[in-house]
């Protein structure tokens, strides 16, 4: 099974929203904090945070927590190989990168802080 059947929705939201999202480069004048973050990804304790969009949706800019946040950085996501993911644990079972179905859009600064507390 591939990971698009394993996640039960679509990895990418409606066009209407992709369109909402900042092209890459668009918002590099914009403090971190202050950056929008558009889209949320998540499995475990690992987050992808989209701020930054491509023309080709393939690359995004977000912030990145692979569950040790003092590591956490910005950077460039491959959303192609993010969507591809699929982990099998040794409980029998497989688990994919999902998008966060109830996500508004959040400035950064909002974010780190409910993820600290």
């Amino acid at each position: 099974m591939n990971a698009d059947d394993l996640r039960g929705h679509d990895f990418y939201p409606s066009e209407d929203v992709l369109d909402t999202i900042p092209r890459l480069y668009a918002t590099e004048d914009t403090s971190l904090w202050e950056k929008t973050v558009h889209l949320h990804y998540f499995v475990g304790a690992c987050d992808w945070y989209i701020a930054e969009l491509g023309e080709d949706r393939r690359i995004a800019f977000g912030y990145v927590n692979m569950g040790d946040p003092q590591n956490a950085e910005w950077g460039y996501i491959d959303l192609v190989e993010l969507r591809q993911i699929v982990v099998d644990t040794r409980h029998g079972f497989s688990v994919v990168v999902e998008r966060d179905l109830h996500w508004t859009p959040t400035v950064f600064g909002d974010v780190n802080d409910r993820r600290v507390r």
